[in-house]
């Protein structure tokens, strides 16, 4: 059995890697990175049914990766009650957007459902949200629970860091 030191097989680079973006390059600054099972970014996710045009990309997803090939991080834009900067952690956070259900499925595919290098960027409604601003308490209260992009409201953990 693998021990929890978090090495992937799914060759991350936030600069070159197939669905890199400048937020990849940036996340120290703009977000927070987290260890993410699949199967938990999946679940938050809109669910991305896999049928043959999605099988041959990962086909292509895992050759590439054999091949030396990077990735950027998964990524989940997460909306962020504004209250929580006060401390009043009652509202849940929901996801709004994502990149990387291809490379979490790939993933699944490659090393199974082990943690990947995920990225979370927080949003607030009337609060620019900054890794700064991301604190324990913050991070605590995330990981509790979730609504995914399609409104399902999920129990964590969702990630380490």
């Amino acid at each position: 059995m693998r021990s929890h030191e978090f090495v992937t097989e799914l060759n991350i680079d936030n600069v070159k890697g197939w669905g890199s973006t400048p937020n990849n390059q940036n996340v120290d600054y703009m977000g927070i990175r987290v260890q993410m099972l699949p199967s938990a970014f999946l679940k938050l996710a809109h669910y991305l049914p896999i049928d043959d045009s999605v099988e041959k990309k990962l086909v292509a997803m895992k050759q590439h990766n054999e091949q030396g090939g990077g990735f950027g991080a998964p990524m989940l834009y997460i909306i962020v009650p504004d209250e929580w900067r006060n401390g009043d952690f009652t509202s849940t956070a929901y996801v709004q957007g994502h990149e990387g259900r291809h490379r979490m499925n790939a993933q699944m595919k490659i090393e199974g459902n082990n943690p990947v290098e995920t990225h979370l960027l927080l949003r607030g409604n009337n609060i620019e949200w900054r890794n700064r601003n991301i604190n324990k308490e913050v991070l605590q209260r995330l990981n509790q629970d979730m609504e995914s992009e399609s409104g399902t409201l999920y129990i964590g953990p969702f990630f380490t860091l």
